[in-house]
């Protein structure tokens, strides 16, 4: 299928320089773990390794180019490497210029929670569209999920993250979006933006990027943002969704049960509601499907035709998979990643199911700062408030977590004690929602 970059005439175009070597380009990578026959390796400098230092293994592995930065390479002979001053700053040359060649139009998707799944949403719900691969969403994601896009899509989505300040500005200067979403602000990467000012700023660093009469999509629910949102620019269009009237799309009559959830969506652009049925669970994606409804709006799409996509249950969204598990119980795996925020809302889903014990096993919430431990002890907390019957921690920091929880929490220090834990005690009755941090890596635990 075609792609930006199929072959080496094609990276010499997005990239700008001559390139001796003829060759067929067959995907992209910037991991030696996952190259294959015909692929083109870029080796990227990160803090704790150097992709330099692998050119060799991956034309062993059949890499037939290498895009490198390492002054060791500049003079070489091997007219299989090109080298470059900065292989990121490459990759930012390659996306600007696909962009600038690209007709259709762009939607960036950013925010603290459910990027991902309304990146998906959105894409799902589009004829002739390229999309994020997985979560390809920083400075190195981003231009490879531009790579492996097709020319002739007539959609781009994309799901932009930030860990710091620019990080936005950074990609959302590369995309040029017709459309900007931010999904809401709460309290993610806590790290570097300190509080959730900080998050506001980062998120809100898309706004200066999109086109001008383009469309910036916001939730409605902190009068506070939203004022500062419609002081940024005046030359775009606002468009807001949200739980109250008061928003361009709102939700109501909204009914969650375990098959996902059921609900309308009105708005004073409509004429009639739309129903929704999907099955996707919990008030967050009912949020997710508002703002992929508003941004269909600004698209000029059907929004018939939409619902009609979401009730088809066309979607693939990765996250909060729900299968059955051990002993006949019931899994919601959410391993992919963890905030306070993302776990608040996974605890009020796994409380969907009234007629089962309720169990958490949650891994730490990395990347959180300072507050960390206030952080997790609210979870135990929350999680106890909410009805949770047994609370299984694992890590340094849900040990306040399994603390603040009390009665029926019990923390691990080992992979091996979870593991036996878990074999002994799950049974048919139980619903088990796994969670953690990408870093902490709850994904082995599902297959005890």
């Amino acid at each position: 299928s075609m792609r930006f970059i199929n072959n080496t005439s094609d990276l010499s175009k997005y990239l700008g320089i001559r390139i001796e070597n003829q060759a067929l380009i067959k995907e992209i990578s910037t991991d030696t773990r996952t190259i294959n026959q015909g692929s083109l390796f870029i080796a990227i400098k990160g803090k704790n390794f150097n992709g330099n230092d692998y050119v060799q293994d991956a034309f062993k592995k059949g890499a037939v180019l290498a895009l490198v930065d390492d002054l060791r390479f500049k003079d070489s002979k091997n007219k299989k490497i090109i080298y470059v001053k900065n292989t990121i700053e490459s990759l930012t040359k390659i996306g600007k210029n696909i962009i600038n060649d690209f007709e259709g139009k762009v939607i960036a998707i950013t925010g603290s929670n459910g990027k991902t799944s309304t990146t998906s949403i959105v894409a799902d719900s589009l004829k002739k569209v390229s999309s994020t691969i997985e979560n390809f969403n920083n400075e190195i994601g981003v231009p490879l999920s531009l790579i492996n896009a097709s020319p002739k899509s007539d959609y781009l989505v994309l799901e932009i993250g930030a860990s710091k300040f620019n990080d936005i500005d950074h990609l959302s200067k590369i995309l040029k979006p017709d459309i900007g979403i931010i999904t809401n602000i709460g309290n993610s990467h806590l790290e570097e933006l300190k509080n959730t000012n900080g998050v506001l700023r980062v998120k809100s660093e898309i706004i200066t990027h999109i086109k001008k009469n383009g469309f910036l999509v916001v939730p409605n629910d902190n009068e506070k943002h939203l004022s500062f949102w419609k002081k940024v620019r005046k030359d775009i269009n606002i468009v807001t969704f949200g739980k109250s009237k008061s928003a361009d799309f709102y939700s109501y009559k909204a009914d969650l049960n375990r098959d996902g959830a059921n609900f309308y969506i009105s708005s004073k652009n409509l004429v009639d509601s739309i129903k929704i049925k999907t099955t996707l669970e919990g008030e967050h994606n009912i949020m997710n499907i508002l703002a992929s409804c508003a941004c269909h709006f600004c698209l000029n799409q059907d929004l018939d035709l939409f619902a009609k996509k979401i009730n088809l249950n066309k979607l693939t969204i990765k996250r909060q998979r729900k299968t059955k598990w051990l002993n006949g119980s019931t899994l919601i795996d959410d391993t992919y990643n963890a905030n306070p925020d993302s776990t608040k809302k996974s605890i009020d889903l796994l409380c969907n199911y009234n007629n089962k014990k309720k169990i958490l096993i949650l891994g730490d919430m990395l990347e959180l700062g300072k507050f960390r431990k206030n952080l997790h002890k609210e979870i135990g907390i929350y999680a106890k408030q909410k009805g949770i019957d047994n609370f299984l921690g694992f890590g340094n920091l849900t040990k306040v977590a399994v603390d603040a929880f009390g009665k029926n929490g019990f923390f691990f220090n080992g992979e091996k004690d979870l593991k036996a834990y878990i074999k002994d005690n799950i049974s048919s009755k139980d619903i088990i929602l796994i969670k953690g941090s990408r870093g902490m890596k709850m994904e082995r635990f599902i297959d005890v």
